[in-house]
């Protein structure tokens, strides 16, 4: 399903000059899965060992927040609208501040 979604956010994102738009959207929701399937493996087997289980989940949110604050930086380049100048550096901050709970969880 969500597949099919993303494949319609960037088809019409891409058709409206969009794209980096689109791909801000559907990078920020393809992380929030990968948290998900992370969080709860679909085989049901979580990892045996707890830290190295939270601090895979605490890198695939930043690595989302991060990526998706580049293509939302990159569409407010691009005239793709203001609201992004507001977006990205909040998204920004978000996937700095995960890599900092991680880099003072290794202390």
């Amino acid at each position: 399903m969500f597949c099919i979604a993303a494949v319609v956010v960037l088809a019409f994102g891409w058709q409206n000059g969009e794209p980096w738009t689109a791909s801000a959207f559907v990078f920020f929701f393809s992380s929030r899965v990968a948290r998900s399937i992370v969080k709860r493996p679909l085989n049901g087997v979580r990892d045996a060992h707890p830290t190295r289980h939270a601090t895979r989940f605490v890198l695939v949110t930043a690595a989302g927040w991060l990526g998706s604050g580049a293509l939302a930086a990159i569409a407010a380049l691009m005239g793709e609208g203001q609201e992004w100048w507001y977006v990205a550096p909040v998204f920004v901050v978000f996937g700095v501040l995960n890599l900092l709970l991680l880099s003072s969880r290794t202390q």
